[in-house]
């Protein structure tokens, strides 16, 4: 067996070329899929593959994934089928709050579903998700409620007279405490009766 010769290397260096580059971008890939996953750990407090999972699925990343309870509160604002003005507000300067700059993915995520309705079934997961993750994001139930109720009040009610809180709104927000459980349940009964 002899050596290749020069031109035969060059060769072989050209076609392989493409495959070697395909090669390092699917590595960079992987390892930015895997940075992704940890960031969604480390910010939530679990490891456990299938939230993580979801969590990815729902678009979240390790910034992001910090206002997921806050997304009970966009459902609200949207259920009378539009954002107003002073809830989009009351929601951004919650972000602003707890310190979360403005153009970071968290709040970015925000803004985009404060400008497009998200579907019934992304809201339904990520209140899913919510329940699930209790507790690890520090998230408080109660709490939760009352953001909801805040931002239910500051659409007020038609053209701003009678309800602050409407039929629709209450429904959403009974529908959210129900799903955090029995202290969040108590917290919209002390509010709305």
């Amino acid at each position: 067996m002899t050596a290749p010769s020069y031109d035969e290397s060059e060769h072989f260096l050209e076609v392989t070329s493409s495959r070697r580059v395909e090669l390092r971008e699917k590595a960079d890939e992987s390892a930015a899929r895997l940075a992704k996953r940890r960031a969604i750990e480390q910010t939530t407090g679990t490891d456990d593959a299938g939230i993580v999972d979801r969590i990815e699925q729902l678009g979240f990343n390790g910034e992001s994934i910090k206002v997921l309870d806050l997304l009970p509160l966009i459902h609200v604002a949207w259920a009378d089928g539009r954002i107003q003005k002073s809830e989009r507000a009351l929601i951004l300067s919650i972000l602003e709050q707890r310190g979360i700059p403005p153009r970071s993915d968290a709040s970015l995520f925000v803004e985009a579903l404060l400008e497009a309705r998200p579907s019934e079934t992304f809201l339904a997961e990520s209140l899913a998700l919510l329940v699930d993750l209790a507790g690890r994001t520090g998230a408080k139930k109660d709490d939760i409620v009352d953001l909801c109720a805040k931002v239910a009040e500051a659409g007020g009610g038609l053209m701003s007279f009678g309800a602050k809180t409407s039929d629709a709104e209450r429904v959403l927000i009974k529908g959210v405490a129900e799903a955090l459980g029995e202290g969040a349940l108590e917290r919209f009964r002390a509010k709305f009766g």
